[in-house]
């Protein structure tokens, strides 16, 4: 596997490799950290999408930026890349595959049900490659579905926390009048456990108490309200007890050296991973005052002191909330070799720290950047300071790292640097001119640096209106590839680190003392233990398995048939199985594709079992990012920004496009005397579900199958002849027998005789657990008879995840008089997106698109990176003025 690697990547890291001229002296730690890299090249990917902010029932259009993770250029060692949508319970509620277009983009879209509760959801992207180092290293963003009844209808949360025991209370008010109102249901689904119908007390108060314990990380709640025959969810986080925080000091290289002036990193995180603003005091042994500090940004900051030998340390921090707690410094050590770095004006000084027990063997100073090294040389007993020019280190996070004679690491600092060269030199200009409802704009970007050109230049370009859409200021392209995605730990809003202000720049460096480099094990490269990855780039679809024969015989060169299906067009592959009865289809189908494997002996015989092997996906270990959930007694000022404009005008658009919003429920009937008539399912719930459909309705109808019975059925759909669907989504239904939830079951085949009585769960939100890429369940009760699934043991049949369709987003031309002077109304909030803007040969790329109705300012994002690795992201106004008829 390592040779199949190293002819795969010695082409694509010839670059990396040509850096070695810079290095000052050539050895074996140089060429470990190079055979580290040629042996296990990394991805990084980040995710664009036109927005932040979501209606429910809303198309997210995104491109992944998959790239090398030492250059930056575009990587195409993976065919796919997935990308999932969660929800705040760590369930997935979507997933999808993508595969890069004829220029190499990877664009797709995400839609979201009309129904998805309101609420923060979270995107993941990764490629099956980058699984080897775990799901810590896959891209996450947060996005934000809002519910346009949000308008009419305000819960009024109230959470009192004790430990784990949680008391929530709700209140309801009408938006328009100001009324307290009194939903006619309201519900609760504490994670992990089912839904729970409230009461109302005190007449308008919801309340319900309930415990966390043993429920995991999860701490959120979905709150269900039916008012008027229209429904409302919402996922809230539930706040952790006040006072519970966290500060740990991070000495700068790691060590504190008595009798030297040391600076300490400090970062202070409340329970939900998030930071906690803090003020402190450092205090030696005798409670004697040393310093007082004060976090500058997200819960960090530093100070200095010179420690005593012998003496010890503690600091006394306190919250704004007057919370406080007591931390324990790392004692002074006077044997301690320790690296500082601080960056004065445009040079890092460099020092090399010794307690005056320090051992006088000898040491050797290393850099490198992301596993490329940039300087290694012994230090002399008479220096400890050296002198680099910002210019020596590329853009992004290098290490400085102090090593004994055995390559063993002493002490470690990061710095982050930023590096024009690294940057594409891009100017977008547009002709001065005020712009007015449906007139064109056209955006001229140019790539100025000859250097860059390249076929693939192309980036995703957004345009958005910013008084309606909030714009999104935590994350980006260059925040992502440079930051972010280096680190250990979740970065809380990464991109605010890079507004050229100095204090986030003395933010930034607080950071790179407090969070460490994680892409390559240092210490084990250091010792010639070089990483290689188990699971390989991959390069197509692959479906396998195994088939048995019967009765001892051989499936030795058996014939194995692929039959690929979706709608009215079909494809047989076929191959052979080796001796053992495995076999490989290297396929590439669409979503939504049946596929039928059958599998004959050499002769043609039937007699014989298949089993498909199981598609694994990563679990939802990190798979969402934390969200603020604390109780405080100030609450932070909100953002200004007016959330109802974008409901009403996002809803409206919406409204044009697909119709009025359908979200009165389906109507129900039941009387607690049916439901003792026949057996009860766990699942069901009156919110949630349909009617019964009992053996007596089946009997008097003379259903004489089960294709009859579900056509019957209200809110089923059968597509396709054997695709069974809810009428809400084309996505298939989970199958629950007896409470027992059976994937991929033919329902179809069973007999209509064994039924006691069936239902629909209209969705998944009452389902205990989530289950991927399907949308509700048919729900069917046994009268306890035998019944078994029917299926040829030499066949089998299921829909694994293919590729999306490339699908373009609608931007709407306004080239002929009716057209402008339509009474048809343009709301967009997403003005433009395409994500795959193609530079010329020339460097020039052209950006059109026709201006909506409303007076605004519209915001250009454009990002991505150059065929030579140069990241590029530019943001531009525009001002949209209001027409003088």
């Amino acid at each position: 596997m390592k040779r199949f690697l190293l002819i795969i990547c010695i082409f694509h890291f010839s670059g990396i490799l040509s850096a070695q001229d810079i290095i000052q002296e050539s050895g074996s730690v140089a060429s470990r950290f190079s055979e580290q890299q040629a042996y296990f090249p990394h991805e990084k990917i980040y995710v664009q999408t036109d927005k932040s902010n979501y209606l429910s029932g809303e198309r997210v259009w995104l491109r992944s930026h998959l790239v090398d993770a030492m250059n930056h250029r575009p990587m195409f060692m993976s065919r796919y890349v997935y990308v999932e949508l969660f929800n705040p319970f760590d369930e997935l509620v979507k997933r999808i595959k993508i595969r890069p277009d004829s220029t190499g983009v990877y664009a797709g879209y995400l839609d979201l049900d009309q129904e998805l509760p309101e609420g923060s959801y979270t995107i993941r992207a990764y490629t099956r490659y980058m699984r080897n180092r775990g799901n810590g290293t896959f891209f996450r963003k947060t996005i934000n579905v809002l519910d346009p009844y949000s308008l009419q209808i305000e819960p009024l949360p109230d959470f009192t926390v004790d430990k784990n025991k949680v008391d929530a209370s709700f209140k309801f008010v009408n938006r328009q009048s100001g009324d307290t109102i009194i939903p006619e249901i309201v519900t609760l689904k504490p994670p992990g456990e089912p839904v729970k119908t409230l009461s109302p007390k005190n007449i308008t108060d919801f309340r319900e108490t309930f415990s966390l314990a043993g429920k995991g990380d999860n701490r959120n709640l979905l709150l269900s309200i039916i008012h008027e025959g229209r429904k409302y969810n919402r996922y809230y986080p539930i706040p952790y007890p006040a006072g519970d925080f966290e500060v740990s000091f991070h000495p700068e290289g790691g060590w504190l050296v008595p009798g030297q002036i040391c600076r300490v990193g400090f970062k202070a995180i409340n329970p939900s991973g998030l930071s906690e603003d803090v003020s402190g005091t450092l205090c030696n042994s005798k409670d004697e005052e040393i310093v007082q500090f004060n976090s500058l940004k997200l819960g960090m900051g530093f100070f200095n002191f010179i420690p005593g030998e012998g003496e010890t340390y503690h600091a006394v921090c306190k919250t704004k909330d007057g919370n406080t707690r007591r931390v324990d410094l790392p004692a002074p050590d006077p044997r301690a070799r320790t690296v500082n770095a601080k960056l004065i004006r445009n040079r890092y000084l460099v020092h090399v720290l010794k307690g005056n027990a320090a051992p006088e063997d000898p040491v050797s100073l290393l850099i490198h950047h992301k596993g490329t090294v940039l300087y290694h040389q012994p230090c002399p007993p008479q220096s400890d300071s050296y002198t680099f020019p910002t210019g020596f280190f590329p853009s992004g996070i290098s290490s400085i790292l102090l090593l004994d004679a055995g390559h063993e690491i002493i002490s470690e600092r990061l710095i982050f640097n930023i590096n024009e060269s690294d940057f594409a030199d891009l100017e977008p200009e547009l002709p001065p001119s005020a712009y007015k409802r449906r007139q064109r704009i056209a955006l001229t970007l140019r790539l100025t640096d000859t250097d860059t050109l390249s076929v693939e230049n192309n980036i995703a370009v957004s345009v958005i209106d910013k008084n309606a859409v909030i714009p999104d200021t935590t994350d980006h392209l260059v925040s992502t590839l440079l930051l972010s995605s280096e680190l250990k730990g979740h970065v809380e809003s990464p991109a605010s680190y890079f507004t050229g202000n100095r204090e986030d720049q003395i933010a930034l460096d607080v950071l790179m003392m407090t969070q460490g480099w994680r892409r390559y094990d240092i210490p084990n490269v250091l010792k010639g233990k070089i990483e290689t990855p188990e699971i390989l780039p991959e390069q197509f679809q692959e479906i396998s398995g195994k088939t048995e024969a019967r009765f001892f015989r051989s499936m030795d060169e058996g014939k194995i048939s692929l039959y690929a299906t979706l709608d009215s067009l079909s494809s047989i592959e076929t191959t052979t199985a080796d001796e053992k009865g495995h076999f490989l289809f290297k396929v590439e189908f669409p979503e939504s594709t049946e596929i039928t494997v059958q599998s004959l002996s050499k002769k043609g015989g039937k007699s014989n079992f298949i089993y498909l092997d199981t598609i694994t996906y990563p679990d939802y270990t990190f798979a969402t990012l934390p969200v603020k959930g604390q109780l405080r007694i100030h609450d932070e000022p909100e953002d200004q920004f007016d959330i109802d404009s974008y409901l009403k005008q996002a809803n409206e658009e919406y409204s044009q496009k697909y119709g009025i919003r359908t979200m009165m429920l389906e109507e129900v009937t039941i009387t607690a005397q049916s439901m003792k008539q026949f057996k009860r399912s766990g699942y069901y719930s009156p919110v949630f579900s349909s009617g019964l459909v009992t053996t007596e309705e089946i009997k008097k109808r003379n259903f004489s199958n089960m294709q009859a019975v579900l056509l019957a059925t209200q809110g089923i759909v059968i597509r396709g002849g054997n695709r069974i669907t809810t009428s809400r989504s084309n996505m298939p239904v989970l199958v629950v027998i007896d409470d027992v939830v059976y994937p991929n079951f033919d329902v179809l085949s069973m007999d209509v005789n064994d039924i006691d009585n069936l239902f629909v769960v209209k969705d998944n939100t009452s389902m205990f657990g989530y289950y991927p890429d399907t949308s509700g369940a048919l729900v069917i009760t046994t009268s306890g008879n035998t019944w078994q699934r029917s299926r040829s043991i030499n066949i089998d049949r299921f829909r694994p995840l293919g590729y999306q369709q490339a699908a373009e987003f609608y931007s709407p031309k306004y080239e002929t008089k009716e057209q402008v002077e339509s009474s048809t109304p343009d709301l967009r909030t997403t003005i433009y997106w395409k994500p795959n803007v193609q530079f010329s040969r020339t460097g020039e790329a052209i950006v059109e698109f026709y201006a909506a109705d409303t007076p605004t300012t519209y915001q250009v994002v454009g990002e991505g990176v150059t065929g030579s690795g140069k990241m590029i992201r530019f943001t531009k106004e525009i001002v949209i003025e209001p027409s003088v008829k």
